[in-house]
């Protein structure tokens, strides 16, 4: 039972969050599908603020690389306006170089966190609980913090993945491969083009 209200309260917060992402596009009038052939976009949110980024790298109809940074903060009824900051970014290497980066860390193909909750947990004892046997695994639950939306389009593949407080799962399962690339993603785009640095 409670494994499946955390696994709720986990869809729960990436439902709320993929339609935001509708919200945030309209706002920044930008399509909600991936249009061109080489472009990746990474929303970053979470908590209680009405904060939100995105990250968007693409290859435009002239065959030239381009990448933005928009800040988005949302309009809250009586108290806040909708504003937008929307910065043009300059890699530190070349821009062909930093997609083929992107592709290796198996952006891709990698599947939402949801499928690999599996591997985020210890393995427990079978324990008899209310006359019935059962298995208590342990994990850990990191329910605030940041999650990130990635979609990711090449002229061969499409992949749309939710992962919530992946720097943080990883300090805990260091050896889930999914859990390495998805960061690796994250490091190689912060350092690229000095955003979300804290």
């Amino acid at each position: 039972m409670k494994n499946t209200l955390l696994l709720i309260l986990f869809l729960f917060y990436f439902g709320v969050s993929a339609q935001n992402i509708n919200g945030i596009n309209a706002d920044l009038k930008l399509s909600d599908s991936l249009t061109l052939n080489s472009e990746i976009r990474i929303y970053a949110g979470g908590g209680i603020t009405n904060y939100s980024s995105l990250f968007r790298m693409y290859k435009n109809k002239s065959d030239k690389w381009a990448a933005e940074f928009y800040q988005h903060y949302a309009k809250v009824a009586g108290q806040a306006k909708l504003r937008i900051e929307k910065k043009i970014l300059k890699s530190e290497n070349d821009m062909d170089f930093v997609w083929n980066n992107i592709l290796r860390t198996n952006v891709e193909s990698l599947p939402n966190m949801s499928k690999i909750k599996y591997k985020m947990r210890e393995r427990g004892n079978v324990e008899l609980v209310d006359g019935e046997y059962q298995l208590m695994w342990k994990s850990k639950q990191i329910m605030d913090g940041i999650g990130y939306k990635v979609q990711i389009k090449t002229e061969k593949t499409y992949n749309e993945i939710a992962y919530g407080n992946p720097e943080s799962y990883l300090k805990y399962y260091p050896k889930v491969d999914e859990l390495i690339y998805f960061n690796e993603l994250l490091n190689l785009v912060k350092n690229e083009f000095r955003i979300w640095k804290k």
